[in-house]
């Protein structure tokens, strides 16, 4: 296909891959996935509205439609066409609207098109449509999208409700870390530590953000601020010490 492309020769590039597909065994789904992707790159630059549906409304048929449905929405934005993927977004929220990946690369679609309003419309929409168990990670998700793409004040609003909710996700203190840290808001980053630390996390869990809280200041502090840290952790196994004492006396 490559080497016809390369001549401008569309037609046979096409019956190059169409050839492929013929001759593929049933088996070699992996291969065959990467012909019709092939053919749906090459419908969207030299073909017509016509033929790249053709193409996409065979290749849904047999492959994995969430896959084939993901790789255009990827080709309209390498191309520009916001308006054909918004089509695709569309279509596929209806088809798999249980799917928290699909809500969430809509949400960033809409995110990094200027649209943020939309994308918490949509977001709004998923958290209707998603089962109870998935609802929690949608959030989490969409808060980071939020910090990263739309306005970190409301991403913060949503990261501390999630907190509130389930106050023992480390991952989740650890990531909101993580998001501040990145918006160079410095002292919210601290003051979250602070908070994590009050906390009655298990041993390996406390090792864990203290070392963190230690590599954060190294990088962003001032010796100050290491030697703080550095001695809350020696209070910190000071005290685990004291208590394993006191364990052994009872």
């Amino acid at each position: 296909m490559a080497f016809w492309l390369s001549l401008t020769d569309v037609d046979k590039a096409r019956a190059v891959a169409n050839r492929a597909l013929e001759k593929l065994n049933i088996r070699e789904t992996e291969e065959k996935k990467n012909i019709w992707l092939a053919l749906l790159n090459l419908e969207n630059t030299y073909g017509t509205v016509e033929s790249l549906d053709n193409v996409y409304q065979k290749a849904v048929v047999v492959n994995d439609p969430k896959t084939i449905h993901f790789a255009l929405i990827e080709i309209y934005q390498r191309s520009q066409k916001f308006e054909e993927a918004t089509m695709v977004f569309k279509t596929l929220t209806k088809k798999f609207n249980r799917s928290k990946k699909v809500w969430l690369l809509w949400c960033l679609f809409l995110f990094t098109t200027d649209k943020p309003q939309e994308a918490r419309f949509q977001f709004s929409r998923a958290l209707n449509c998603l089962p109870k168990t998935k609802q929690f990670d949608l959030i989490f998700k969409f808060a980071q999208l939020e910090f990263k793409h739309g306005d970190p004040e409301r991403a913060r609003t949503i990261f501390e409700n999630l907190l509130t909710t389930k106050p023992k996700r480390l991952d989740v203190w650890s990531v909101y870390i993580d998001m501040e840290t990145k918006q160079k808001a410095l002292s919210k980053a601290r003051n979250i530590f602070e908070r994590v630390l009050t906390l009655n996390f298990s041993t390996k869990k406390m090792k864990f953000m203290f070392k963190k809280y230690l590599r954060f200041e190294q990088k962003h502090g001032e010796p100050k601020d290491v030697e703080r840290v550095t001695q809350k952790a020696q209070e910190y196994i000071c005290l685990l010490y004291t208590s394993d004492a006191a364990d052994d006396l009872l």
